[in-house]
């Protein structure tokens, strides 16, 4: 016969069972998609805009990814003639300046359903490490209320594991050209 167990003791046994499956499930589910899964932000700034994406073929330190980096319709509030992506100075992986492109999305896609995507013609791509910048000119401006990826195909992920902050940018087209932020990508480079 098995002994009876305080109420207190079964509600606080549910409630530790509740949380180790959520952090599991949530773990396998970032490991699936290459997502950071829960991110926790200290000091979260007023506007402060996390944006998504997607860490394709690996995301372990010093092998080879691919960078899907998202910037959704409602991020894309004005047209874009410029795209700048700003890395951490803690960020030592590489680049191919000729694997890096602009795609339109005509759907977000979703956890099951890849979204369907149209690459635009690029003028120019800069990868400047010093600067610590990436500048992607399209050879038309993108119009606003878009759904946009800048892909980075053939990325060297940096030697060591951590999250590294990238930020984005766009110019709008006009007489002066103004750089203003839309948000930041978290990534996550991992041992799994």
């Amino acid at each position: 016969m098995l002994p009876m167990l305080p109420k207190s003791f079964i509600k606080f046994g549910a409630a530790a069972l509740a949380a180790t499956t959520c952090v599991v499930t949530g773990h396998a589910v970032a490991n699936a998609e290459g997502l950071p899964g829960i991110t926790f932000r200290w000091n979260n700034r007023e506007g402060f805009n996390e944006l998504g994406h997607v860490i394709e073929l690996n995301n372990e330190p010093n092998s080879w990814g691919r960078y899907r980096l998202k910037i959704g319709a409602r991020d894309m509030e004005l047209a874009a003639s410029q795209f700048v992506v700003n890395m951490p100075d803690h960020f030592d992986g590489k680049f191919d300046e000729d694997d890096i492109e602009v795609r339109i999305c005509k759907s977000k896609g979703s956890f099951l359903r890849r979204a369907k995507c149209d690459a635009v013609e690029v003028d120019e791509v800069a990868v400047d490490m010093d600067a610590r910048q990436i500048a992607i000119y399209p050879a038309a401006p993108v119009a606003a209320g878009k759904n946009v990826e800048l892909v980075f195909s053939n990325v060297k992920n940096p030697r060591h594991p951590g999250m590294y902050q990238f930020n984005g940018l766009v110019e709008v087209p006009g007489d002066v050209p103004l750089l203003r932020p839309i948000g930041a990508w978290i990534l996550s480079i991992e041992n799994n």
